[in-house]
C-alpha cells in the first residue's frame, strides 16, 4: 500500500485534537503520552512509529488461522495508536505495550461468521451502532469492508471496496470536518472516490437509508 495514504490518514486524524485525547489510566504506555497538560482526567496521546515486525504479525495471524489483506497489515504495522475514532467509524488501536489487545477483544464477538473466520472485525461501525466493522474474508481477492448487523444477524453489503479505500474515504471525511452528512456535494465526492464500494453497494448505508430498512 502507498505509505503516503497512511500518512494522510493520520494527518487527518490529528486535525481535530480531541481525537488525540484520552482519560488517564494505569495501562497507558508512557512513550505514547505527550507533555501537554490537560484538565483531569484527560491526557493527550501521540501516534508513534510501529514496532511490531511483519513476522510477529504473521505469527499472530497463523495462531488464529487468519490471512488478512496486505493493505490492512501495512496500516496496522505502520503506527502505534491508543484510539482511532474517525467520526464515521472506529478502528482497532495498537498501543505500544499491547499492540494486539483491541483486535483480540474484537475477536471475542460471539457471532457465527466471526467464529468461522468468514469476516474479521477491525473496529466498530459508528453511524448506527450496529456492530463490528469487518474485513470480508469470503472475498479472497479484494476483501471489502462490511459490518456485522447484530440486530438483523447478517453481514452488510460492502461499505468500502477495500481497506485502502476505507483509509482514503475516512481521511476525506475528516479533512472536510465530517460535513458530508450535511453537504450533498461533499457526500457525492465521498461516494465517487469508491464506486465499487461506498458509492456502489454501500451508497444506501452512507446516505442514511440503511437506518430505515
Amino acid at each position: 500500500m502507498d505509505p503516503t495514504l497512511v500518512d494522510r490518514f493520520y494527518a487527518a486524524l490529528a486535525l481535530n485534537s480531541d481525537r488525540l485525547r484520552i482519560p488517564r489510566g494505569p495501562d497507558l504506555p508512557p512513550d505514547m503520552l505527550s507533555d501537554e497538560r490537560l484538565p483531569p482526567p484527560w491526557v493527550r496521546w501521540k501516534v508513534i512509529p510501529g514496532r511490531v515486525s511483519r513476522s510477529a504479525f504473521r505469527d499472530w495471524l497463523n495462531d488464529r488461522g487468519l490471512h488478512l489483506p496486505d493493505d490492512f497489515r501495512d496500516w496496522f504495522l505502520a503506527r502505534h495508536t491508543l484510539q482511532v475514532d474517525c467520526g464515521i467509524l472506529r478502528l482497532a488501536a495498537s498501543p505500544s505495550n499491547k499492540p494486539f489487545a483491541d483486535l483480540e477483544e474484537l475477536l471475542e464477538w460471539d457471532e457465527p461468521p466471526i467464529r468461522s473466520r468468514q469476516i474479521f472485525p477491525i473496529g466498530d461501525e459508528a453511524l448506527f451502532n450496529a456492530g463490528p466493522l469487518c474485513l470480508d474474508l469470503r472475498e479472497k481477492s479484494a476483501c471489502p469492508v462490511v459490518y456485522w448487523d447484530a440486530e438483523a444477524q447478517e453481514v452488510s453489503a460492502p461499505v468500502f471496496s477495500s481497506f485502502a479505500k476505507l483509509l482514503e474515504l475516512a481521511a476525506f471525511a475528516m479533512e472536510t470536518e465530517l460535513r458530508l452528512f450535511e453537504d450533498a456535494a461533499l457526500m457525492e465526492q465521498f461516494l465517487a472516490l469508491d464506486p465499487a464500494g461506498a458509492g456502489g453497494p454501500g451508497a444506501v448505508y452512507w446516505r442514511g437509508d440503511a437506518a430505515e430498512e
